[in-house]
């Protein structure tokens, strides 16, 4: 699953020079995010990612710049702008949720503000030091955030492992209570400390449907900014078929076949920027 569709350059996040001469240059992208949510355009939707030549009250009006990478020659930059004012209005564009929009999103610009609504977040998360409650300032082009004192902090993501159960000809599909109506997908949860993926793979399958399984199979991982994960999926076989819902996290639990799942009646997967809808196909399609 892509998640890097420019050069992040993390060379260059301590060059001051360059950094000041990318905010000047009229040339410079900027992916601004506004309550989490981006900038886009168009049915289908695209990425807006205008130019600073185009929209300087962006940068102006951020709380936030982030140095995202360059795009060839062209220094890319996130603008997170304040959640109190109404946003500046660019022509034939609009602020929608990622969540919403990634339906439509090409996946470059699906990858792009990904990973700009994530940085966006972990700056809005992170303004005070957890343990002294100092305010912090951001450093490194925006990739840490640092105390009064010197101390730094930098991004980190929440892994979180997706298992797709497999029995001989079916796989078991759930729904959380917060999914639209009709929809089922894979098994997820997070990593706790201490606990290998493949662990993860085993105790989350056992809490949340009740079945034991074997032999977890890496499919393939995808940066999940809701808010700052990275989703890492698994096939399974089930020792175990008898399903019991935990009763907490997911409301349903069935078993379908890969027929079911190709011309699926009464379901459906969960659409096309997610692991989970290639995970399923995947397995489906043998």
């Amino acid at each position: 699953m892509r998640g890097d569709p420019i050069d992040r350059a993390a060379h260059l996040r301590r060059d001051a020079s360059f950094l000041e001469s990318a905010r000047r240059d009229p040339a410079t992208r900027l992916v601004p995010i506004w309550r989490g949510q981006c900038l886009v355009e168009g049915r289908p939707a695209r990425a807006r990612v205008p130019r600073v030549g185009e929209t300087p009250e962006l940068l102006e009006l951020a709380r936030e710049v982030v140095f995202l990478g360059l795009d060839g020659e062209i220094a890319v930059l996130m603008v997170d702008l304040p959640p109190a004012d109404a946003p500046p209005a660019i022509e034939g564009a609009t602020f929608l949720d990622l969540f919403a929009a990634g339906m439509q999103l090409p996946p470059d610009d699906l990858s792009l503000l990904a990973y700009a609504r994530g940085m966006a977040h972990w700056h809005a998360s992170h303004r005070f030091d957890p343990k002294t409650g100092a305010p912090t300032t951001a450093a490194e082009a925006g990739f840490a955030r640092e105390t009064p004192d010197g101390e730094k902090d930098f991004p980190r993501t929440d892994p979180a492992v997706m298992v797709l159960v497999v029995d001989g000809d079916r796989c078991l599909l759930a729904r959380q209570p917060r999914f639209p109506p009709g929809m089922f997908s894979a098994l997820a949860g997070f990593v706790e400390p201490g606990e290998s993926l493949e662990e993860c793979v085993a105790r989350e399958t056992l809490e949340e449907v009740g079945l034991a399984v074997r032999a977890p199979r890496y499919f393939a991982s995808q940066p999940w900014p809701f808010p700052r994960s990275l989703m890492i999926g698994f096939v399974a076989d089930a020792v175990t078929t008898e399903v019991k819902l935990d009763g907490e996290e997911l409301e349903e639990a069935r078993w379908v076949t890969r027929d079911e799942v190709l011309a699926p009646k009464g379901f459906f997967i969960p659409p096309p920027f997610s692991l989970a809808h290639f995970l399923i196909l995947g397995w489906a399609r043998g």
